[in-house]
């Protein structure tokens, strides 16, 4: 039978805000009007809930690292309104969805919220480093669209010398397209993974990776799931750096950057040390 936390455990209270706590607040909150059925609260709560206790008390440590570089993605947002400062503020949404998602046990969207965020910031990328300003305006009205490929066509055309360390040091690249020989660079081939995620495809469900019709705990999938944020959140980085060559990242990028058991990739680590030197 379901049963209450104890009132000594944290997670136990729900704690809601008060108009205080928001930097603009446009209407003062109107008092409750129409309070949820307890049956219907209780049934939409009740297992997301459970998996959100299970998980944090197995992956604590996991789960402020996610949440500490959600923290140095927004620190990195910086205040220049150049391109990467909107699609870097909704990537900060799609990042902080995906470390709630899989704390909740909803897997597939974790996954896909990380498909989007690599999706900005590569095309935001690519209209900074290219400069294309008025593409980028047009394609943020909604007037023109910009895909995926275009940001890495236009990228492996415009960063000759980070390709060529790439292939001298570790034989790969971030943004070749995919050929006969190839599986195409690290960018296309992560983005690649994860849109098996976003469409659903056979394996791909979340009732594939739970063997479940609703959200529970699955330690090897949580852990799957966060190794591929984490590698995602190294590249997304990198990205943005090769858009902002004079950026300092906050140390818990730096040190994700650093450590190969969470940025398994050899690519991603190389070209964060190619780029480093360049201003160093």
């Amino acid at each position: 039978m379901p049963k209450l936390l104890p009132t000594t455990d944290f997670r136990a209270q729900r704690i809601v805000l008060e108009d205080s706590d928001f930097a603009h607040v446009t209407n003062t909150v109107d008092p409750p009007m129409d309070v949820i059925d307890p049956g219907a609260w209780k049934s939409i709560v009740i297992l997301p809930d459970d998996v959100a206790v299970r998980t944090s008390s197995y992956h604590g440590t996991t789960l402020a690292q996610l949440h500490d570089l959600w923290a140095a993605w927004i620190e990195s947002v910086g205040e220049v309104q150049d391109c990467l400062f909107d699609v870097m503020l909704d990537a900060g949404d799609d990042f902080q969805a995906a470390t709630y998602n899989a704390l909740t046990g909803f897997y597939r969207f974790s996954m896909s919220g990380l498909r989007s965020a690599l999706e900005l910031i590569t095309i935001g990328t690519w209209t900074q480093v290219c400069g294309k300003n008025q593409e980028f305006k047009t394609w943020r009205e909604g007037k023109v669209p910009i895909s995926f490929g275009k940001g890495c066509d236009g990228l492996m055309t415009a960063t000759d010398g980070l390709r060529l360390h790439l292939k001298n040091n570790v034989q790969d690249t971030l943004f070749d397209q995919k050929n006969a020989t190839g599986e195409g660079g690290f960018v296309r081939r992560i983005y690649s993974g994860v849109s098996e995620f976003s469409h659903s495809r056979p394996g791909y469900a979340d009732g594939d990776m739970r063997q479940s019709n609703g959200p529970i705990y699955v330690r090897s999938v949580f852990k799957h799931v966060a190794w591929t944020q984490f590698e995602t959140l190294g590249l997304c980085f990198v990205l943005v750096l090769l858009a902002r060559p004079k950026l300092r990242l906050p140390k818990s990028a730096v040190d994700l950057l650093n450590d190969p058991a969470r940025v398994k990739s050899r690519v991603t680590r190389s070209a964060f040390c190619y780029l480093s030197s360049l201003v160093a």
